[in-house]
């Protein structure tokens, strides 16, 4: 539920729709009681949890001798902000009301993960959610397609969005176009994988090619649901999105090459292009390689503008950041280009973390990635079920989103967020091993007995 509030509600865009999302994931944590802090999750929980604690550490009014040796720049920024500065205790973040929305969108937001990764773990929930996304993935390009025919100016056909008059028209609950573009690619990479587990399952339980198994009702329609987020994504126009998009293909495919023979590849690899193919039917193709064409000169000459105006401030506040959620209002400051526009974000995410954490909220980040990619990659490698294509699922969408967040800062949508925080979990859960004497053999896991239990079908 909180998953599809998080999408529908306006994609998260008003700060109201944490208030929801928020109450969600505690009802939620409550019901699942998740496992934390328990080996092998350690180091990433300890991290996590390392990260909001700076930026909670950020609303801590200090005395002004204190900030200013911790922070140096902030009072003469804060100066430029404010007339009337009164000399009393302040907090280290430029914008406390930001930053105070950010923490808790971060504790909801790790709450989820908590619970999803506990959920996945008990056996069988990680199918349920993965049909889920595949439902919302359907409706959301649907809704984006009507949209854009009967009301391209309005979100829902009714809802006026705030937004700059140059902006494109709204897609679906989403404002901006790289946004949708960011659920998007989160999202069909972890339906796909979950059709192949479905196939995969159908193939080992015949041991052939059976058509008719194989086409079953829920796998045709979640093809069917693959095929519109794929179109959906091209018709978004988003190069940042499409470029996302090819590195989760790329992750995919390269995975997957070394779990499957080299026939069943080439027929996957065709399915695929397939896939393609029937999605661009719903694309303009000439507006999409135009798009493409333009993306050095006018796409990446802005970006390297906002790039170049926000690095003077991770040199002003290098240890403790100006705030996490404060980058806008800092940026009145900092901008020293065109005021037709403001920048909001850094339009790069590890840009942005840098700038609004400093390196005590990077430090921790980093750990916090390193520790995900390393129980990721290890998952991959010891997964000896169908549930292996649904975690590789995840894990690409996951690269997309890195791969994109060198030019955009697609999570800072709670809708997207919500999303990477399920399939992160996803791509994440550990069976508990089960022992010998209940599995029949040793090192067995319990995901081994979820898959073959139900007759090696994925249902």
């Amino acid at each position: 539920m909180t998953l599809g509030w998080a999408l529908f509600a306006f994609a998260g865009a008003y700060r109201w729709t944490v208030v929801p999302i928020a109450a969600g994931a505690i009802v939620t944590a409550f019901i699942v009681r998740p496992s934390i802090f328990r080996r092998p999750f350690r180091t990433l929980d300890a991290a996590l949890v390392l990260c909001l604690a700076v930026t909670a550490a950020q609303l801590i009014p200090l005395p002004p001798n204190i900030r200013a040796s911790l922070s140096p720049a902030a009072d003469r920024i804060e100066r430029s902000l404010v007339f009337d500065l009164p000399p009393a205790s302040r907090p280290l973040s430029l914008d406390p009301t930001g930053t105070t929305w950010a923490l808790a969108s971060g504790v909801a937001l790790l709450l989820i993960f908590w619970s999803a990764r506990s959920l996945f773990a008990r056996g069988g929930a990680v199918r349920s959610v993965s049909r889920w996304i595949g439902w919302f993935g359907l409706a959301l390009a649907i809704v984006m397609f009507v949209q854009r025919s009967i009301a391209p100016g309005l979100i829902y056909g009714f809802w006026t969005p705030i937004t700059r008059a140059s902006n494109p028209a709204p897609l679906g609950p989403f404002v901006n176009r790289n946004d949708i573009a960011t659920w998007l690619m989160i999202a069909c990479p972890m339906v796909f994988g979950y059709v192949i587990a479905r196939v995969s399952a159908t193939l080992a339980e015949h041991g052939r090619a059976d058509i008719e198994a194989l086409a079953d009702s829920r796998t045709l329609w979640l093809t069917a649901a693959v095929c519109l987020m794929l179109a959906a994504l091209m018709a978004s126009l988003s190069r940042s999105g499409l470029f996302g998009g090819t590195a989760a293909a790329c992750v995919f495919a390269i995975a997957a090459s070394r779990r499957v023979p080299g026939s069943r590849m080439a027929l996957s690899l065709v399915g695929v292009g397939v896939l393609i193919a029937a999605a661009s039917f719903y694309v303009n193709v000439s507006a999409l390689a135009e798009r493409i064409s333009n993306t050095l000169p006018s796409n990446l000459g802005g970006r390297l503008t906002v790039w170049h105006e926000t690095w003077p401030m991770t040199r002003d506040f290098p240890l403790t950041g100006i705030g996490v959620g404060a980058f806008e209002r800092a940026m009145l400051v900092y901008q020293q280009s065109t005021r037709l526009i403001f920048f909001n974000h850094a339009h790069n995410e590890y840009l942005q973390i840098l700038v609004e954490g400093g390196w005590l909220l990077a430090a921790p980040a980093v750990l916090a990635v390193a520790a995900a990619l390393w129980s990721i990659a290890d998952r991959l490698r010891s997964d000896r079920t169908p549930a292996f294509w649904i975690r590789l699922g995840a894990a690409s969408g996951m690269a997309a989103v890195a791969a994109q967040s060198i030019w955009d800062t697609g999570l800072r949508m709670p809708a997207n967020a919500v999303l990477f925080a399920v399939v992160a979990a996803a791509a994440i859960f550990r069976m508990p091993v089960i022992r010998s004497s209940d599995a029949g053999s040793s090192g067995r896991t319990a995901a081994d007995s979820t898959f073959e239990g139900d007759g090696r079908r994925i249902s």
